[in-house]
């Protein structure tokens, strides 16, 4: 699972125990001593770090202009293969080691192709979907 969907459900789970609590339950409040710390306070902080690693992850894996002028070419030559890997389920981290040992691209710009590829496909298919 990602970090963003694993922080939806942890934020749904948070937002669940905050309904209970608000019912007169206390099934999630945890006792230290003579001290009561509701469940829900550690899970939603929980759900704010996935979905916070998650919006850092995805600024991160953007191909930069500098990427694609120095590996442009060979990112364009190893697309058939990359392409190929994919439509076979191969793990993507697979898929970057295996360019870099055929085409010496380095696996984090592979993986940021990779993304951009995907991002591309995905806008295609919105731009066909919406055709009359």
């Amino acid at each position: 699972m990602t970090p963003f969907k694993i922080g939806v459900v942890a934020a749904a789970a948070a937002a669940a125990m905050v309904v209970v609590e608000l019912l007169g339950h206390d099934w999630f409040i945890i006792r230290l001593g003579g001290f009561r710390l509701p469940l829900w306070i550690l899970v939603a902080i929980y759900a704010g770090l996935q979905l916070w690693i998650w919006r850092l992850t995805t600024r991160r894996l953007v191909l930069t202009e500098d990427e694609v002028a120095r590996w442009g070419d060979k990112l364009e030559q190893a697309t058939p293969k990359i392409l190929g890997l994919y439509e076979q389920h191969t793990p993507v981290k697979e898929i970057a080691e295996l360019v870099e040992q055929s085409h010496g691209i380095p696996p984090y710009v592979t993986l940021r192709y990779i993304i951009a590829l995907a991002q591309h496909a995905k806008a295609r298919g919105a731009d066909t979907s919406e055709a009359p």
